[in-house]
C-alpha cells in the first residue's frame, strides 16, 4: 500500500516513487536475516508482536509524514510555466516550482470537452531521502515479522500436518489479508468523511487483530538446538 499510497495519493513522478520503494527494501532486506537470528536467541514471538505493536502505532504518523513532504498545497511556488498554448491543442503542460526546490507537472488532457488532470510531483534529493528512510522504517516493522515467521511456524505443527497447516494460513494470510491491502484501503479512502490517510485503519485493524491473539495464544518459540 505504501507504493500506491506514494504514487496515488502523494501523486510523486512514477520513476522517483518506485525508486524510493526500491531503495527502502534494499537498505531493509538484511533486517529479514537479523531478526530471524534474533529469533532464535531470544525467542519467536515477541519480535513478531513488537513488529506488529510498532506498525499499529507508527503506521499513521509515518504516511501522515509521507504525505506532508509531498504536498505542494502549503508551498509556495515561485514560477510558472505553461506550455504549449492551450487555443492549439487539447493537451497543456504547467510546470510549477515552489521554493523549497519541489518541481509539480500538470498535464491537462481535453477529452470530449471534458478536462482530466495528472499530477506528478518531483522531490529534491533532500526530501526523497526522507521519504526513503520512512518506507525503511515500514519495511523494517515487516522484517520484525517475517524474519522470525518461517522457523515459527515449522514449530508450531506436529510432522503429520505440518506442510498443511503452515502452508494455508500464511497464503490465505498473505493473498486475502495482505493482497487486498491497495484495493481496500484505497476504496475506504472513496467514502464520504474519509480523508487520504483513512485507508490505513485496515492495516492497522488487520495487525492489532494479530498482536491480539499473539499475546494471548501464541507460546515464545526458542530454537534451543543452538544452545547445546
Amino acid at each position: 500500500y505504501a507504493q500506491n499510497f506514494i504514487l496515488t495519493k502523494c501523486n510523486i513522478d512514477y520513476e522517483q516513487g518506485n525508486s524510493i520503494i526500491l531503495i527502502a527494501i534494499v537498505l531493509a532486506t538484511p533486517f529479514f536475516i537479523l531478526f530471524g537470528h534474533l529469533s532464535d536467541k531470544i525467542g519467536r514471538k515477541n519480535i513478531m508482536l513488537a513488529g506488529m505493536l510498532l506498525g499499529v502505532l507508527l503506521y499513521r504518523p509515518i504516511f501522515s509524514g509521507i504525505y506532508s513532504i509531498s504536498n505542494t498545497s502549503k508551498k509556495a511556488f515561485t514560477t510558472e510555466q505553461v506550455s504549449p498554448n492551450a487555443a492549439t491543442t487539447n493537451i497543456v503542460v504547467v510546470m510549477k516550482k515552489y521554493d523549497d526546490g519541489t518541481t509539480e507537472k500538470i498535464t491537462s488532457k481535453t477529452i470530449e470537452g471534458k478536462v482530466q488532470d495528472k499530477k506528478e510531483v518531483i522531490l529534491i534529493e533532500k526530501d526523497k531521502w526522507t521519504m526513503v528512510f520512512l518506507v525503511f522504517i515500514m519495511v523494517l516493522f515487516v522484517t520484525m515479522a517475517y524474519g522470525p515467521i518461517a522457523a515459527f511456524l515449522v514449530e508450531l505443527f506436529p510432522t503429520k500436518i505440518r506442510y498443511t497447516s503452515m502452508s494455508l494460513p500464511y497464503h490465505i494470510g498473505n493473498g486475502v489479508f495482505g493482497g487486498l491491502v491497495p484495493f481496500i484501503a484505497t476504496l475506504i479512502t472513496t467514502l464520504p468523511g474519509t480523508n487520504v490517510l483513512s485507508g490505513l485503519w485496515y492495516p492497522i485493524g488487520v495487525a492489532a487483530l494479530c498482536f491480539v491473539i499473539g499475546a494471548l495464544y501464541l507460546s515464545n518459540k526458542i530454537n534451543h538446538s543452538q544452545h547445546g
